[in-house]
């Protein structure tokens, strides 16, 4: 502990942020499901961010970057090495015109509202996702209609090495629920996106839908699964197999929508694990789909 705290003390000393020791994951991610990471850092910089990457390269130490942690599970060992949380310091939003740039800790929310103040309803359809612009980004999010790409300009990332390149839309190769953010090891730190093209969506009307669908106000990741390109939706086959309302422990298989797992209190990660493998075995079984991970899962 004393080396431990030590390491602290001199990643402190070059960053502006704060580092902290030992901290629960599990406040950090909607499932509420997660060891300590051995350092955990609040960047208050772009320049907080390349030291921590820099530090952790110097003494041998695994690192990674999370946002709002809402399509997330982390093991309930913890994480060796430092967790990089980009938040309310990175959550800058600016419009001018028909541009927004929003910083990567910014959540969905906030910019949807900046958008509606200037009379529009076009990112109504990002209503009701918890995640950051930053996680939004990596995972392509949106609805059926229309995902979160459609409306990206460019976007600005650090590399490994750190250095701030800028990705035009077509050079971020977006796809359903994918990205090169996820390929490579870049950190999106802004996106810049296109406004005023006259698109609306009823966001009432969206999150009306959202909760009739889905599980909302309850700790869980989201959809866990992508839905199969050439089958019917993950939820659908999931709840086919007959697993709605399926436990094991302190998780269970919504029986509001059969893609959704609840940590209903007291779950682990070894007990989402467990559904995932279930999930996947049944619906393989029954209907011949191997189903995908939607949901990050870190070892």
């Amino acid at each position: 502990m004393a080396s431990s705290e030590r390491l602290r003390a001199r990643l402190q000393e070059r960053l502006h942020g704060k580092v902290k020791l030992g901290e629960p994951l599990s406040r950090h991610t909607s499932l509420r499901i997660g060891g300590q990471a051995d350092y955990f850092v609040l960047p208050r910089s772009v320049e907080d961010i390349c030291e921590t990457i820099s530090f952790a390269q110097e003494h041998g130490l695994a690192w990674r970057v999370i946002g709002n942690g809402t399509n997330i599970l982390f093991p309930d060992e913890g994480v060796r090495g430092i967790v990089i949380k980009l938040g309310p310091d990175f959550g800058r939003i600016e419009i001018k015109e028909n541009r927004m740039k929003a910083e990567a800790g910014a959540s969905l929310a906030g910019v949807i509202s900046a958008v509606r103040a200037q009379g529009s309803r076009e990112l109504d359809f990002l209503v009701g996702i918890p995640a950051s612009v930053g996680g939004a980004l990596v995972m392509n999010a949106g609805i059926p209609e229309c995902s979160i790409s459609e409306v990206v300009a460019r976007v600005r990332a650090l590399t490994f090495d750190g250095k701030l390149i800028t990705l035009e839309r077509d050079d971020c190769r977006f796809g359903y629920r994918r990205s090169r953010f996820q390929e490579e090891k870049l950190i999106v730190i802004e996106g810049e996106f296109r406004i005023g093209s006259g698109r609306s969506w009823d966001g009432a009307a969206l999150l009306a839908r959202r909760r009739e669908r889905q599980p909302l106000g309850v700790p869980s990741p989201g959809c866990v699964f992508k839905n199969p390109p050439a089958a019917p939706p993950a939820g659908q086959l999931i709840d086919q197999a007959g697993l709605k309302g399926y436990r094991v422990g302190g998780a269970v298989i919504s029986a509001k929508h059969a893609n959704f797992i609840i940590n209903e209190g007291g779950a682990t990660s070894r007990d989402v694990l467990q559904l995932i493998d279930i999930a996947r075995s049944y619906v393989l079984k029954y209907f011949g789909v191997e189903l995908q991970l939607e949901l990050a899962v870190v070892a």
